[in-house]
């Protein structure tokens, strides 16, 4: 799979860009307005479009172009030696709780090649923006195992966080 990142907004723009994909990409336009992304199963990328090549590692709920109007995306760093951790955390805990809220509709998690430590990425797929705010979320940052991993500079508060609503080519 692979994600796009482009400053552009436009919709003609993201069209083309569109057009560049195979199957049925998903274009993500990010609420700050400072670009876009799109999701797709391959393509070619033009120049000035960050390409990163993502491996699917785990999925919960609904996701893809059908789920959410709004889409939560995180980027995540750890070393090298807390990935099994920090994988086994977002799998067994953290993913499980999110889902209970019932506007949280699915979750993507990936990792991509980084030359130092493991990059991921996580999808979510939310109906209602009001999920980041709610109970189910509060709870999922609130366990031991969450302070536990939080006593950690890269955890957490190094996150990237981006919040984008979908953004329709053919409206």
């Amino acid at each position: 799979m692979l994600l796009w990142e482009t400053r552009s907004t436009e919709k003609r723009a993201l069209k083309a860009l569109a057009g560049r994909a195979t199957g049925a990409p998903e274009c993500l336009l990010r609420e700050d307005r400072k670009g876009s992304f799109l999701l797709c199963k391959d393509g070619r990328a033009p120049e000035k479009v960050v390409e990163k090549h993502l491996t699917r590692l785990y999925s919960g709920g609904q996701t893809g172009p059908d789920a959410g109007d709004w889409v939560f995306r995180v980027g995540i760093w750890t070393p090298k030696d807390w990935r099994s951790e920090f994988c086994a955390w977002y799998s067994c805990e953290h993913a499980p709780i999110l889902l209970e809220c019932p506007e949280w509709e699915g979750y993507q998690l990936f990792e991509v090649p980084s030359a130092r430590g493991c990059q991921f990425y996580v999808v979510h797929y939310l109906s209602d923006r009001s999920a980041l705010d709610s109970e189910w979320r509060r709870l999922s940052r609130s366990t031991p195992w969450f302070r536990r991993l939080s006593k950690n500079k890269w955890f957490d508060g190094a996150f990237e966080r981006i919040l984008c609503r979908r953004f329709e080519l053919n409206a």
